[in-house]
């Protein structure tokens, strides 16, 4: 079944792809017995909802980040799924890049030693022009949050991933184009991030910039860099997952065929269509992570703790947020309205 409020614009589309079922409501999707998966890619404030819904309904669920449009939220969500016990996903899915896993095992090999820092960056154009109107996107009550929310989150959980767990101890946060045109031509005030920018610190002393923006001027851009005692690792994740590891013995090639033996790497290359097939990097992440929740279901998990979890996607999710509230308060802007939703806390 597909779940959509404009029936008729949707029937079309149901009918190519063979649904025979349109419905306005997840709760009319759940009433079919036969229904096992839902996968929640609606508007982010109904993220939550949807989702336990599902849950409740004892039924296996994906859902695209965020979880929820707070910390709250996301984590309420995060303790029924620990509840309920189906199987869950959530759409972070730089995991299932190749380059993502490959540098998680170079890193636990010792690789390029003790990571000591590096930088991420996420930078999209998609609201450059301030002639764009105001949308959901736009508006925290709605969306959650903006560019880190949106894009960061993406690689606060790689990070997490590969490094283990961090606190943000440094930010800064921008909205830039405040007001945007309205349906009626008066601009609406926009009250989500434009651009952000924080330094997380791990547990284990690495200290790591993440930044993401959406109102980037040039060629679209996804990069990581980690800098060791032993060596880097340099990962470009906009065009086809590239990972190059350099260190100060010369020994990469070691090293790099120790990390294709990892069942993590193995996972993601047998998950991931091949290549004649590829519709391009982000789609074929997508479909390597529906397609790991549905081994999942019917098979024991080939790689434990590759998938996103929501409890994951809340740890990511709650820093993201600590990230742009301490980001606001260091311009001495206090978040305001939708922006301190019940449960978001306004402590860095």
């Amino acid at each position: 079944a597909i779940v959509s409020e404009r029936l008729d614009a949707v029937r079309p589309e149901a009918q190519a792809l063979g649904v025979s079922r349109v419905v306005e409501t997840v709760q009319e999707a759940l009433t079919d017995p036969e229904l096992q998966l839902v996968d929640v890619a609606s508007r982010n404030d109904r993220h939550a909802d949807q989702a336990r819904a599902a849950l409740d309904a004892d039924r296996a669920v994906y859902v695209e980040k965020p979880i929820g449009r707070t910390s709250h939220e996301a984590e309420s969500l995060a303790g029924r799924a620990l509840e309920v016990q189906r199987p869950t996903q959530v759409g972070l899915v730089m995991r299932y890049d190749p380059a993502i896993v490959e540098a998680r095992a170079l890193i636990a090999e010792g690789a390029i030693g003790e990571v000591r820092h590096g930088r991420t960056g996420s930078f999209h154009g998609s609201y450059l022009d301030p002639r764009r109107p105001i949308s959901w996107r736009l508006q925290a009550e709605h969306a959650g949050g903006g560019a880190m929310l949106d894009l960061g989150v993406h690689l606060i959980d790689a990070l997490r991933f590969m490094l283990g767990e961090a606190r943000v101890v440094s930010a800064s946060a921008r909205t830039v184009v405040a007001f945007r045109p309205g349906t009626d031509g008066v601009g609406e005030p926009v009250d989500v991030d434009d651009w952000a920018w924080g330094e997380l610190q791990f547990d284990a002393g690495a200290h790591v910039t993440v930044e993401a923006s959406r109102i980037f001027l040039g060629a679209e851009a996804l990069t990581f860099e980690l800098y060791g005692s032993a060596g880097s690792l340099v990962g470009d994740l906009h065009d086809g997952g590239a990972l190059a590891l350099r260190r100060f013995d010369g020994r990469e090639a070691a090293y790099l065929e120790a990390a294709g033996r990892d069942p993590f790497v193995m996972t993601v290359q047998e998950l991931r269509p091949p290549a004649r097939l590829s519709l391009g990097p982000f789609v074929d992440q997508h479909a390597a992570g529906l397609h790991h929740l549905l081994v999942r279901m019917t098979a024991d998990d080939p790689a434990p703790g590759l998938a996103p979890t929501f409890a994951d996607a809340a740890a990511a999710e709650s820093i993201a947020h600590a990230l742009v509230t301490m980001g606001r308060h260091e311009q001495g802007v206090l978040p305001t309205g939708a922006q301190a939703l019940p449960g978001q806390s306004l402590r860095g």
